[in-house]
């Protein structure tokens, strides 16, 4: 992966080079396309002609640069990419690591599409040893209470046929949240993200979000536990007696009874971007670190992460990860990271990637961005950016793709640390991202 820039001078000219696209298209796998949403929403990802003129660093100087300096942004880095070229077209401190918030889910994301695959599929199961019943935890993020052919209901129901059919009607019920290891909070964490609904604690075995009800904001303390209960309670309705609910590790001799299939990664993961779920991508970065470094933790995760990350080419220069989510304040990265793995997926150099692209909320119309780019002076960008969001105490961000005036689709990253209000901070990100759509900037 080759993006063209030093952050040596604070604007960018353009740098020869070849795109080594075939017949200059920009192109995402077409299979894995999800439909736009409704309202005028030009596509980005059928493939896009070359030919739409790139906006110059002159003419993006002139339109956006005094707005990159409002007080607004406080300690500001911005990178704009032509991803036809590869060419750095605006640049401003691309190289400071900055607190990234939720963009960091974009690392999630191509870290979990890389080491577990798109089509992979998650398993809930039960298994018997004798009279002890184990419920294994297989890091489903989605799990439903009760709604679905995957949901914890329809689990209970196959165990209890299966039971059934061996004429057992006594159990002790263990639930097996193993997979995962280490602190269920992530570093620099508050303690009372469960409580307040900022994130649930990190469990291998989990359903309905680790809600203390449906609907509720708070989290439970242990969402196996939790998960064990309600499980033991559809056993008990269905006369299984069940003695105990303890947690426990399920021995290598047991025999399978039962299990149900989460949806596809890349379904989990564009669920993740659109509604910058933390709890999906703290699960999916702990999958991530098992299966990579063999280590289903905070640190494994981020570990791992930043190793496929450098299998695939992507900077890691000037990287700390602590987390998946980006709660963490900890968290530090560069526009370049971010930008180089958005750029991949724009090209379908990594056509793993896709669901990153059809995941991102759309300026507008969906997730994170339906309530935004709604004023006069940002609603050009409605329908035609396409971004995750990202927003701490004190930091707010922007990152993804807009197709400008032109035609042409170009990849950016904001990102902004010590603001002094939120509010202010992401009206100033949303108006440079509808500038850059209503720029041809020649």
């Amino acid at each position: 992966m080759r993006i063209y820039g030093t952050d040596s001078v604070r604007r960018l000219g353009v740098v020869a080079g070849t795109c080594g696209l075939i017949l200059g298209l920009i192109c995402v796998p077409t299979g894995v396309v999800a439909a736009p949403p409704s309202g005028p929403v030009p596509s980005i990802y059928q493939p896009l002609s070359s030919s739409a003129p790139a906006p110059s660093t002159t003419g993006l100087d002139r339109s956006i640069g005094k707005l990159t300096q409002s007080p607004s942004l406080g300690k500001f880095s911005m990178l704009v990419i032509d991803p036809v070229s590869e060419k750095v077209i605006f640049s401003d401190q691309l190289d400071k690591a900055r607190i990234p918030a939720s963009v960091n889910k974009v690392l999630t994301a191509a870290a979990a599409l890389s080491s577990l695959g798109p089509n992979t599929r998650l398993a809930t199961q039960t298994k018997l040893n004798g009279t002890d019943l184990y419920l294994v935890g297989g890091g489903d993020p989605l799990l439903p209470r009760a709604k679905g052919a995957n949901s914890l209901k329809s689990l209970a129901q196959k165990t209890i046929s299966a039971l059934t059919s061996k004429n057992q009607k006594n159990v002790k019920l263990f639930y097996d949240d193993s997979l995962f290891t280490g602190p269920s909070l992530g570093p620099g964490w508050k303690t009372n993200f469960p409580r307040v609904g900022v994130a649930s604690p990190v469990s291998a075995l989990s359903v309905g979000g680790a809600r203390v009800s449906p609907g509720s904001v708070a989290r439970v303390s242990n969402p196996a536990k939790q998960a064990a209960q309600l499980f033991s309670q559809r056993l008990r309705q269905a006369g299984i007696s069940v003695a105990i609910v303890k947690r426990g590790e399920t021995p290598a001799s047991s025999v399978q009874l039962a299990s149900v299939l989460s949806e596809p990664v890349s379904a989990i993961v564009e669920e993740m971007l659109r509604e910058s779920d933390n709890d999906v991508s703290e699960i999916l970065a702990h999958l991530v670190g098992e299966k990579t470094v063999g280590e289903g933790s905070f640190a494994g995760g981020a570990r791992a992460t930043q190793l496929i990350l450098d299998q695939n080419g992507i900077s890691t220069k000037n990287l700390s990860l602590f987390d998946g989510s980006g709660l963490s304040e900890k968290n530090k990265m560069t526009s370049t990271t971010v930008a180089q793995v958005l750029t991949e997926m724009v090209r379908g150099d990594k056509s793993q990637w896709a669901a990153i692209a059809t995941g991102l909320p759309v300026a507008g119309r969906t997730g994170t961005l339906e309530t935004r780019f709604d004023t006069k002076r940002t609603q050009a960008g409605a329908g035609v950016v396409r971004a995750k969001t990202g927003s701490l105490t004190g930091v707010s961000s922007l990152a993804g793709t807009v197709l400008d005036k032109s035609g042409r689709l170009l990849v950016f990253v904001m990102m902004g640390n010590q603001i002094g209000s939120l509010s202010s901070a992401r009206d100033s990100m949303d108006l440079i991202a509808a500038k850059l759509a209503k720029c041809g900037c020649l």
